[in-house]
């Protein structure tokens, strides 16, 4: 009687292993592609920081101050060839003038522009891998631009006024640049951009500010190991 249920579990049992050894191997083929695509997309994972020399159309008739530009970003990676990259710039100008009246004499006139564009970008290396040591890229991308403006006019007899400003547009920015990759950590990054930030108001005299740059600036990628 012993035997005989003996035989009928190890039949039981051996159904049961007969199904469920395609399931595993099902199971273990889908882990394996999860685990490259995972893998895969954190090795571009990372973060940088450039400085430009984007200067975008000055109007005539003023003097005109500024530093260079700056941008940081985060950067994560979605294949072998492509990243998305979240970016927070900035951008500083000073503006002075005179102005002569009969009445109040000459007042002279003071206005700093700061622009802070938050973009998210796409980023192509369309001939290379992370393993390479060079690497090519593209990219573009859009998003809201926060400005803010302060005018400051001192009168002949020293009175002053000051005005504040503040504004949110929509920029753009497109380029293309090359990394290079000192070690599996750090790189250095160079290249050129267009890139544009417009708004419904006139914001110091201009309702846009677009123009080209140059940039050189330090990359980081995030270590897993």
């Amino acid at each position: 009687m012993c035997s005989k249920s003996f035989r009928t579990a190890s039949r039981y049992l051996a159904v049961v292993a007969l199904f469920a050894l395609p399931l595993t191997g099902v199971a273990n083929a889908a882990a394996v592609p999860d685990s490259i695509e995972a893998r895969t997309q954190r090795i571009r994972n990372g973060a940088g920081l450039s400085v430009g020399s984007w200067r975008p159309e000055e109007p005539t008739g003023f003097r005109h101050e500024g530093i260079p530009s700056f941008q940081g970003w985060l950067e994560k990676g979605l294949d072998l060839h492509l990243a998305w990259l979240n970016t927070v710039g900035y951008w500083h100008r000073r503006t002075t003038w005179t102005t002569s009246s009969v009445l109040t004499g000459t007042t002279s006139n003071e206005r700093q522009t700061h622009l802070v564009p938050t973009l998210t970008s796409l980023c192509l290396f369309p001939f290379t891998t992370p393993s390479s040591a060079i690497e090519p890229f593209v990219n573009a991308g859009v998003g809201p631009v926060f400005a803010v403006q302060k005018e400051k006019s001192t009168g002949a007899f020293g009175a002053a006024e000051n005005t504040t400003a503040i504004q949110t547009g929509f920029g753009i920015r497109a380029g293309a640049g090359v990394d290079v990759h000192m070690n599996s950590a750090f790189g250095l990054t160079v290249g050129g951009h267009f890139e544009s930030a417009s708004f419904d108001e006139k914001l110091a005299g201009q309702r846009m500010f677009q123009g080209w740059g140059g940039d050189f600036g330090l990359t980081y990628k995030f270590q897993y190991h």
